[in-house]
């Protein structure tokens, strides 16, 4: 088999320099499995072995993969990849570079290209690698193995790799602090290939790839896990304690609205049914107006709910102990028991999420760093952030959002963690930008939506407020509280003030400022003597209220002049005087 090119020493050096500065730079320092992963490619390179890496290799000797590995059932490789490859971008584009050579992984290769830092001809390898697509199926050991070097660089990856699956629970369990305590572990969902009724041999394809799309997009939530095929794929995984084991099979087909997409949800081994999902897909002239990316992400809306099927069992087992002074929970339960924080800040019992919180930063998970920065920030918020401790509160929070994007820069929930604490420090516009970033990498965050839509009404952009509302809406049977924010708002502007009352009240415990003006707003419009009284003197005795006046402190995150205008107008027909409206008091 042919070798790769190979180099000068002054061009090897130039290279060690360019790797040494991608794996010291934050982000990549901080993500064990892409650092092996770069590492072993660029070595390999180097080795003059860049035939001999396939997506086979990598698997196996980055990523601890068993010699049973299959490409098309397992796609880490081309998932880590794309991972891999946008940090490198992500580098490039900020300059840190001062190497002479920078590194680049072109779309559909595992074989790294050397490009001068001017930009001038390729240095690199010969390009003979094959794309991520073409040749994924080949399950054999290509017969040119890496060289020595190549191995112990696969074996310190996969040391590193092992070290960081210990912090973070995706193949296997951990116990709680406490002796003899199992705490839940990620869900893992096999999905199986769908079940093709449609007889569509000679039209679209509606069903061949289905089920890839949906492991990717289970993939990119933090709290799940998925493979492609049944269980008997990795049998050690169903053995494992206290963690949810599911297999998700599906069928397409036809219906008189068009082509309808059923999904099973089962537990295994048990195969008793958790969940059915429907998504039907209308018929223009013989096309389907969804595409099956579109297909997936319906269904991922409902699977990646915090309230969702899937994480049943670990809300049940929070719910039962987040009262022990105590407990201190893995990262999986943190991220289940943040979700419920947002749902019940109310009695919650921050404590034991802050504590997991902050040891989850501490062993590098990002997540972590994520949720801190939001308590922070949220107890910022509530200090005030007009005084001397709030400010510094959300300053601090602001810090941990951005350590936490840098130690994951493709982490869709850290990006719509940061965007919540901008938020919060009255940067609204921020707040639009990161939830914008956040739904590009993972469209199919539910709560996210109801949240990019609160933000996105605040700044009077109301076609896509109430887009994202309603679609988070459609998802949810029971929803939080804080998706009526949206609608209680709209009715208000709108001037439908009895329906603002009505899912005004359930705002109030989401966003309780803003919530309690607004009713006593719709309570002046509607000069209902029983609403006013209810929550004027909630009003009267914010003391965010008292400190700033009240629409000076509304105007620091409502920026739509038609909404502000029509609360400012309730509040005096409820007979607040305007001393109080315009000023401190």
């Amino acid at each position: 088999m042919p070798e790769g090119r190979v180099y000068a020493e002054d061009e090897q050096a130039a290279i060690r320099q360019a790797l040494d500065e991608l794996l010291a730079w934050p982000p990549m320092a901080r993500s064990p499995r892409l650092s092996a992963f770069l590492t072993y490619i660029v070595d390999a390179a180097l080795a003059g072995q860049s035939d001999s890496v396939k997506a086979y290799s990598i698997a196996v000797d980055v990523f601890g993969r068993d010699e049973n590995f299959d490409p098309q059932s397992d796609p880490i490789v081309r998932v880590q990849a794309r991972r891999l490859r946008g940090l490198i971008e992500e580098f490039d584009s900020s300059g840190l570079g001062t190497a002479p050579t920078r590194i680049v992984l072109p779309v559909g290769r595992y074989v790294p290209q050397f490009v001068p830092r001017e930009g001038a001809a390729v240095i690199g390898s010969d390009g003979g690698e094959q794309s991520d697509i073409a040749r994924d199926g080949a399950v054999s050991r290509p017969p040119q193995a890496p060289s020595r070097s190549i191995w112990v660089a696969g074996a310190a990856a996969a040391l590193l790799l092992l070290a960081s699956l210990y912090f973070w629970p995706e193949l296997g369990q951990r116990t709680s602090s406490r002796p003899g305590v199992v705490q839940p572990t990620m869900p893992l969902v096999f999905v199986e290939d769908f079940e093709n009724l449609t007889d569509d041999q000679r039209s679209t394809p509606l069903v061949a790839g289905l089920a890839l799309e949906l492991v990717t997009d289970i993939n990119q939530f933090s709290d799940l896990s998925a493979r492609y095929g049944g269980p008997q794929a990795d049998p050690g995984e169903v053995e494992r304690g206290n963690g949810g084991v599911y297999v998700l099979s599906g069928v397409a087909r036809r219906s008189p609205g068009g082509i309808l997409y059923s999904i099973l949800l089962q537990n295994v081994p048990s195969r008793s049914v958790v969940a059915t999902f429907e998504v039907e897909v209308p018929l223009d002239d013989g096309a389907p107006d969804m595409n099956l990316q579109d297909v997936s992400e319906e269904f991922s809306l409902r699977l990646g709910s915090p309230r969702g099927p899937l994480h049943k069992s670990a809300r049940s087992w929070i719910a039962a102990r987040m009262a022990e002074d105590d407990l201190v929970l893995e990262p999986y339960p943190c991220l289940v028991a943040y979700s419920m924080f947002r749902e019940q800040r109310t009695g919650f019992n921050v404590s034991a999420l802050e504590r997991c919180a902050r040891r989850a930063m501490t062993e590098g998970i990002s997540e972590g760093a994520a949720i801190l920065a939001l308590l922070t920030a949220d107890r910022g918020w509530r200090t005030g952030t007009d005084t001397a401790e709030g400010s510094a509160l959300v300053q601090r929070a602001r810090e941990l959002a951005q350590q936490a994007i840098d130690m994951d820069s493709t982490n869709g929930f850290i990006w719509a963690l940061r965007a919540y604490v901008a938020y919060l420090a009255g940067d609204v516009e921020g707040a639009r930008n990161d939830y914008n970033t956040a739904m590009q990498l993972n469209p199919a965050m539910v709560d996210v939506l109801a949240d990019y839509a609160y933000v996105e009404s605040l700044n009077g952009n109301w076609q896509a407020a109430r887009a994202l509302s309603q679609r988070a809406l459609s998802v949810e049977v029971n929803p939080p509280d804080f998706y009526s924010i949206v609608p209680t708002l709209w009715a208000m502007r709108g001037g439908d003030y009895a329906y603002a009352a009505a899912v005004g009240e359930r705002m109030v415990s989401a966003v309780p400022d803003l919530g309690t003006a607004v009713m006593v707003a719709a309570g002046g419009q509607l000069r209902d003597a029983d609403i006013i009284n209810a929550y004027l003197p909630r009003l009267l005795a914010s003391q965010r209220f008292r400190r700033l006046g009240i629409m000076p402190a509304l105007r620091q995150h409502v920026l739509d002049p038609d909404l502000l205008r029509t609360i400012s107008s309730g509040i005096i027909s409820a007979g607040v005087p305007l001393d109080r409206l315009a000023h401190p008091f």
